[in-house]
């Protein structure tokens, strides 16, 4: 059986994420990441905004046309915890399985579910994100974390340090399936930037979120509310 090899095309260095990563397979510092039959992923993408922006629509940026493929999302849980943020929501994403996969599940409605936990940290100015899909599981596993931070080139862009593994259980057909779902993840990554572009745009001029704000003046601990801009 032919595997097929799907590579980072991305010209860059990056740090793969150790905890994503199992301990045999952790490495500090890699340029194309290559595994079978799981894959990991790593990148780097500039966002040519402050990190200000990012964090001001943080929450607010479903729906956008570059993410088509989002249904709903939610908040689960949020609290803050001395001056730090921390979130779970469920989103609900719409995606079609390949023809080839369709025959393993009854279930071909097209939507499937993903948590995302986050952590922001207003003071040291990062926002740190992990995302792993919940359902169809048993057919393909996508583990995601991304990290953004001011840019240490220009404080005025931010940078997204994104880490990614894809898996697969199911025997046989396991290669063509991490390579299918790493596929689309790729694809899916620069939309998500661009959506960032057009969210930021859309509320330029909003007031930083007060509950952000408060946080980076004060280490109280206690719930929190989200407060949209």
């Amino acid at each position: 059986m032919i595997i097929p090899r799907v590579h980072n095309t991305l010209d860059i260095t990056c740090t793969c994420i150790g905890g994503l990563l199992p301990e045999s397979r952790r490495t500090p510092t890699v340029k194309k990441c290559f595994s079978m039959p799981s894959l990991p992923y790593c990148e780097e993408s500039t966002l040519k905004h402050s990190w200000d922006d990012i964090a001001r629509v943080f929450w607010n940026r479903y729906p956008n046309p570059f993410a088509k493929h989002i249904s709903s999302d939610d908040v689960l849980q949020r609290k803050v915890v001395g001056k730090k943020m921390f979130s779970t929501r469920l989103i609900v994403k719409n995606g079609v399985l390949p023809k080839w996969g369709e025959f393993m599940f009854k279930d071909t409605s097209g939507k499937y579910l993903v948590i995302e936990n986050s952590v922001v940290d207003p003071v040291k100015k990062t926002i740190t994100t992990y995302t792993r899909n919940v359902s169809l599981t048993s057919f393909s596993s996508l583990e995601e974390k991304c990290t953004y931070k001011p840019s240490a080139d220009n404080k005025g862009w931010t940078v997204c340090e994104r880490s990614a593994l894809s898996s697969s259980s199911v025997r046989l057909l396991a290669p063509q399936i991490v390579s299918f779902a790493m596929s689309r993840y790729r694809h899916s990554v620069v939309a998500t930037d661009r959506g960032w572009s057009f969210v930021v745009n859309k509320f330029e001029g909003s007031p930083i979120n007060s509950v952000l704000a408060a946080l980076a003046r004060s280490g109280v601990t206690k719930q929190a509310k989200l407060v949209r801009p």
